[in-house]
């Protein structure tokens, strides 16, 4: 006979003793269940307690706040729509007055977290704010004028950022702060100089897969608001007004690194000229195709791209090389504290370094992390250490939140594992 026909038949007694039955077993299962988990409950908290104990002794909850920050950050990416710097910096300053408020009570640990949470969130609604610029919204031909802010020549032509004086002819009257945009053949311009030219401009591409590189978004925090190619003949001209003291002083840089990596180029030729030029200069257009193409398939394009490992190297042959001079004089190395005058040397080495190699946001962030070391060398301070790596983090957020998004931000840590500074 089936359950259904017993129920039908019997359906007093027989639901009955069902109810019964389920009864008991819940409360067997709730009499060996709740012991259990109230058990590994206890456990858990104990084990999270002293968790936190020994990060207190230890005083490492401080590299929890660049954390926290980081998050912050990341929040303000994933959010489906753009965040009111009023009301993030209200938020702010609400948390930062209640911290300092409950600054003695227990809750001010988490108020310090949610700080920090909230300031990285408001950095980048800040940096939003700051670089926010028309973007073209389709493909289109206009004729464009500017001043040339960096040239990057390549063997059949250059590439070249133009800072926009005026843009006519772009869909839906839209000018640009600033355009990238490449040219074939010989180039008779050169970084500083105010050009005119039509060009077809199309919109920065978006991620071609779900996760991978934006492009679209580097360039709106660079102020790119449009790429392509330039058509016909560019024209040099008198400019309208002067150009910026700050766009004078990098084009002047520019020429100077452009002149270098094709004297090394010329030196040394081919891709064996072109990979020393860029490790000198950061210029990598002379590369070839096939050589580009090599070293992504090897995975160390990093390598010719000037970041961690190349400022720390320069960084550490100033202080090492220093050191070691001034220790040849045993007055010197007896009487004066020479550690902490090659630690000052090496700081303006790695500044002009990075200056001289174009001053891209990894190498900016390797300079960061490399002044930070030397400057705790110059207060006495351990110069390897965690909270100087957090400072770094910190720096990042509050000027270059974006940066976070970028796989190099976690990969620039991997030039401070090597202790080549042993003297430190």
């Amino acid at each position: 006979m089936s359950w259904t026909l017993l129920e039908l038949r019997y359906p007093g007694p027989l639901v009955s003793w069902s109810a019964k039955a389920v009864a008991g077993a819940a409360d067997r299962a709730r009499g060996v269940i709740r012991p259990a988990f109230s058990a590994a409950f206890a456990s858990l908290a104990d084990a999270a307690r002293a968790a936190l104990e020994e990060e207190i002794a230890l005083r490492r909850p401080f590299l929890w706040l660049p954390v926290a920050s980081g998050a912050g950050v990341l929040l303000y990416f994933v959010a489906d729509r753009e965040p009111s710097l009023a009301f993030s910096a209200a938020g702010l300053a609400i948390l930062a007055a209640l911290a300092v408020l409950l600054r003695a009570h227990r809750a001010g640990a988490l108020l310090l977290l949610l700080v920090c949470l909230s300031g990285g969130f408001f950095a980048a609604v800040w940096r939003a704010a700051r670089v926010d610029a028309p973007i073209v919204s389709r493909a289109g031909v206009g004729f464009l004028t500017g001043f040339v802010e960096e040239l990057d020549p390549r063997p059949n032509g250059a590439r070249f950022i133009l800072r926009l004086a005026s843009a006519e002819g772009l869909p839906n009257d839209v000018a640009p702060f600033r355009v990238r945009l490449t040219t074939r053949g010989e180039t008779k311009f050169s970084a500083g100089d105010f050009i005119a030219l039509k060009a077809r401009v199309l919109p920065p591409a978006h991620a071609a897969l779900p996760g991978g590189y934006d492009f679209s978004r580097d360039a709106y925090f660079a102020g790119l608001g449009g790429v392509g190619n330039a058509l016909g003949r560019i024209d040099i001209m008198p400019a309208p007004d002067p150009a910026p003291m700050s766009l004078r002083f990098f084009a002047a840089v520019d020429r100077l690194r452009n002149a270098l990596a094709a004297r090394v180029y010329r030196a040394l030729g081919g891709d064996t000229g072109a990979i020393a030029a860029a490790m000198v200069t950061g210029k990598r257009d002379f590369l070839s195709e096939e050589a580009k193409e090599l070293i992504r398939r090897a995975g160390i394009f990093h390598i010719i791209t000037i970041s961690g490992v190349q400022m720390t190297l320069v960084a550490g042959i100033f202080f090492v090389g220093l050191r070691r001079l001034l220790a040849l004089s045993r007055t010197l190395a007896l009487n004066y504290p020479i550690k902490k005058w090659a630690a000052g040397v090496a700081i303006i080495g790695a500044v002009l370094y990075d200056i001289g190699t174009g001053s891209r946001v990894g190498t900016e962030r390797a300079l960061i992390m490399t002044t930070i070391m030397l400057i705790a060398v110059l207060f006495d301070r351990p110069s390897l250490s965690m909270r100087n790596l957090a400072l770094a983090v910190f720096f990042i957020v509050a000027f270059q939140p974006e940066a976070l998004l970028g796989a190099s931000f976690q990969l620039e840590g991997e030039a401070y594992s090597y202790n080549i500074i042993n003297e430190l």
